[in-house]
């Protein structure tokens, strides 16, 4: 069976906002991990330094540094001691636009960034940079909402059986080699109230069964996956698969 790689190179997005903490505790803790390069990058509105560019005034204790210097500075300072292994870049344009043609010119494996905004009630928002690069992106991008308190160990893989859910499983395999996995597929049937329940229950049954088998049969899918990988298949509202996911053990 080939196996993925593990990432060489992690692009850790950051706004700079204590939500990004997080983001950046979990890259230093993978780039570790997977003795990877983890470059931490933040794009600066245009706006902010359009004085700098005309300002010929030799660099003195007068003058302030241009807002590229301080958030260099400012990274660094986050960093602490992980700076010295981490290479930082501060670029000026549109965040996603920007970010995206980093991690492509870098040949980034994985992009590692943080929610936009995290509300009492549970819910959170990803924020439209945010979506940009999940949405444009060809890497994978960690979002990040806990705190890295340990090794992710449990892992819930959203899957339509699919190639490209079987991709999701290859990678996220090899990536995480120790982690137990578990599938999860969670889809409506139209008019089920009109159908015998009993039938319905039975049929629905077998089918979703048979499904996870088949997936897992594939020639890609060696013994050692299929033992550590567990299948959920759920029918019903999304109420319904909140409920589900809530009562699984899971920290990614």
């Amino acid at each position: 069976m080939m196996t993925p790689n593990r990432p060489r190179k992690i692009l850790l997005a950051t706004d700079m906002s204590c939500r990004c903490d997080r983001a950046l505790d979990r890259a230093v803790q993978l780039a570790q991990e997977w003795e990877a390069e983890l470059i931490a990058a933040y794009v600066i509105d245009p706006a902010q330094t359009h004085q700098f560019r005309f300002d010929r005034t030799p660099a003195s204790w007068r003058r302030l540094p241009s807002p590229v210097d301080r958030m260099k500075w400012r990274l660094k300072r986050d960093l602490g001691p992980a700076a010295e292994s981490i290479r930082i870049l501060v670029e000026e344009g549109e965040p996603a636009e920007v970010l995206l043609a980093i991690a492509a010119r870098e040949g980034c494996d994985l992009i590692v960034t943080g929610i936009a905004r995290d509300e009492t009630l549970g819910r959170f928002f990803l924020g439209n940079t945010v979506n940009r690069l999940v949405r444009g992106s060809p890497a994978p991008v960690l979002v990040v909402h806990d705190r890295a308190v340990r090794h992710y160990r449990d892992i819930v893989i959203g899957t339509d059986f699919s190639e490209a859910s079987l991709q999701a499983l290859l990678t996220t395999s090899s990536w995480f080699p120790t982690a137990a996995l578990t599938l999860f597929h969670g889809y409506d049937v139209p008019f089920s109230g009109y159908l015998d329940e009993q039938d319905f229950k039975r049929d629905l049954g077998a089918m979703e069964k048979n499904l996870g088998t088949k997936f897992l049969a594939d020639d890609r899918v060696d013994d050692r996956l299929r033992d550590r990988t567990d299948v959920i298949i759920e029918h019903g509202s999304a109420e319904r698969f909140s409920a589900t996911m809530s009562r699984i053990s899971m920290s990614i």
